[in-house]
Formats: C-alpha cells, structure tokens, sequence
C-alpha cells in the first residue's frame, strides 16, 4: 500500500472516487471548498490509498493550517480531518491513518485531529494509535421506511408538534444565494444567545459577512437551505447537504417565535419526506456529545430532541494526537517566554 497526497483534483473524479467507497460529503471536493474558505490559509489534502495494483482502497480529506509567522510556521503545523477516512476494506482503516500520521510528520504538522462527522466504528483504530478521544453521538434515520412508518417513528410530542405548526399556518420556503446566507445567519445568531444562556458554546457568525464561508456551501449542488416562515417571518432555516444518499442536518438557526409555532419540528419533517420522495436513504440529523445524555449537560435537551426522531443513536469518535511533541514543547516554552 502507498498513500498519494494531491493538492487540487479533478472535482468529477474525486467525488466519483469518494462514492464509489461509501463516502459522504466530509469527504466530497465541495466541503474541501467550503472548508478552505472557513479556515485562511488552510490547503486542502485530498488523500488516496493505493495498492500494490494500483487500485484505490481508500479516499480522505484533509486539512494543513499553518501559523503566518516565519519564525512559528515549523513549530505550529496543524493537520485535521472533519471525517474518518473510507475504506474499501474496514480492516485497513488503521494502516491508512499510520499513511496519514506519518505524512503530517514529515510535513512538519505538530498535532493530527480526526473528526467524526457522519463517521462511525472508527475509535478503535484511533485508540490503538494513541489518540485522545472525544465521544459523540449522531442521530439517522433510515429512509426505507415508509412515511407511515416514520411517522409512527416519532415520539408522541412531536407528532403533536407537527400539526400544531400546521394549524399555525407555517409554511416551507428553499432560500438561496444571499438570502439564504443572510437568514441562516440571522436566525442562527438567536439560537446562539439562547445556547450561550444554557452555557453552551457561542455559535453566532461575527465575522466579515461578505467573506461568509457558507456562500461557498450554499452555491455547491449538493446544499439546500430550507426556511420555515409564520405570516410571511421567517422564523426557522436549515441547511443540509446530500451526498452519495445521505442527508446531513449541517446547519440551522431558530428565533423564539419559531419554538411558539412549533417551526423546527415541521421543518425538519418535511425536509425528511422531501428527501425520501427524491430518493435519499439516510437522514442524519448531525449530532452531539456523549454526555448529552446526561441531565446537566447544555447540550441534553438536543440530545432529547434529537433522539425523539425515532433515529438510530450512533457513537462516534474523534481523535487528538500530538506527533511531534518535541515540536509542541517548544512552543510552550516560546508562548511563556513571550507572555513575560
């Protein structure tokens, strides 16, 4: 086995390459475009595995940041990947992340972090490397049910939720372009105070709107931006990217209003119908930390939300290690030098 590492691809074949073994769209040219316009600075690594024959055995995207400083810039490498990589046979999966280890070493990369999105059973590997690893939980639906069967798939509140956001009058409206952007961002700026009152994380955009990654992601193929609006207001929005059949819940943002129609339950059911009738097979509806399930978490109620779907709870791992640790103390002593 090789490990061949390209820098810019034909977007075709790669996504032909990355279908072929079962990849998602963590995997896909269009994530490594909206990526690469979310971090500066940051080249994208499209990677391939390749037997002794020639053939691919597996695909994975990846990402090197380095910091602008001469002086940092061999000491600050960073190398990530926001899924586990796909392989043709799950058995190699560990010898593939040995190609992409070595490879951020060589590079120069510091430390070397995994990411679990739509990625599952990869945490053996990732502990038998060494990696320090995060759990996390995902939520899919599978959509070779019938609708009468996702229906009764839903937990009884939601199912009152739908009709009460019917008898409200809310209704379904696909955004794009600017205003797609503009919505999604306005409405995820409200959750995110909402979130930061539980004591969650802050996920309001404050940068440069014209340099928005998500108008990257809102013009590929693969988005679609859907906003519930109550009397002509939007009120809720989602974004969700399909790729090789598998629908990701990526991004959304909700006012108080959406909550008091009972918008986000609707939203999502429909897009779920929608999506099955266009023939998808999954629904993902992204995800959450483990601890979620536990009552004092900020994150429980998504937890609760989530898993009311009827959707199969999936564990995830992502994966931290530092690869050249002699590198990252170096840096600790500059950081404290500098600091007095």
């Amino acid at each position: 086995m090789k490990l061949r590492v390209q820098h810019e691809v034909d977007r075709k074949q790669w996504d032909e390459r990355v279908l072929s073994l079962g990849g998602t769209v963590f995997h896909s040219a269009a994530w490594a475009e909206y990526t690469s316009a979310a971090y500066p600075g940051a080249s994208p690594l499209f990677m391939t595995m390749i037997s002794k024959d020639g053939q691919t055995t597996g695909v994975a995207l990846g990402f090197q940041l380095r910091a602008t400083s001469r002086l940092m810039r061999r000491f600050s490498g960073r190398l990530w990947l926001d899924a586990t990589p796909v392989v043709a046979d799950r058995t190699k999966l560990g010898e593939f992340l040995h190609f992409i280890e070595k490879h951020g070493r060589d590079s120069g990369d510091v430390e070397l972090q995994i990411g679990s999105f739509a990625s599952y059973g990869g945490a053996k590997a990732l502990d038998e490397m060494g990696f320090q690893l995060t759990s996390r939980l995902e939520f899919e639906l599978d959509l070779a049910l019938s609708e009468e069967e996702l229906w009764d798939a839903l937990d009884y509140k939601r199912r009152k939720n739908v009709r009460k956001a019917e008898r409200k009058g809310v209704s379904l409206r696909d955004l794009d372009g600017e205003e797609a952007v503009n919505e999604l961002r306005r409405l995820q700026a409200a959750s995110s105070r909402r979130i930061v009152d539980r004591g969650g994380h802050d996920i309001a955009y404050r940068d440069d709107p014209r340099l928005d990654p998500v108008h990257v992601l809102v013009r590929q193929p693969v988005t679609r931006v859907v906003a519930a609006e109550v009397e002509g207001e939007g009120v809720s929005a989602g974004l969700f990217t399909c790729f090789g059949g598998l629908v990701y819940h990526t991004l959304s943002g909700h006012s108080k209003k959406a909550f008091d129609t009972q918008a986000p339950t609707f939203l999502l059911w429909e897009t779920i119908k929608r999506y099955r009738r266009e023939g998808a097979q999954r629904f993902n509806f992204g995800g959450c930390s483990a601890d979620a399930v536990r009552e004092d978490s900020p994150e429980h109620g998504v937890y609760v939300y989530k898993n009311a779907f009827g959707a199969e709870c999936l564990e995830c791992a992502s994966g931290l290690k530092v690869i050249r640790p002699h590198a990252r103390r170096f840096v600790k002593i500059l950081k404290a030098v500098f600091r007095h």
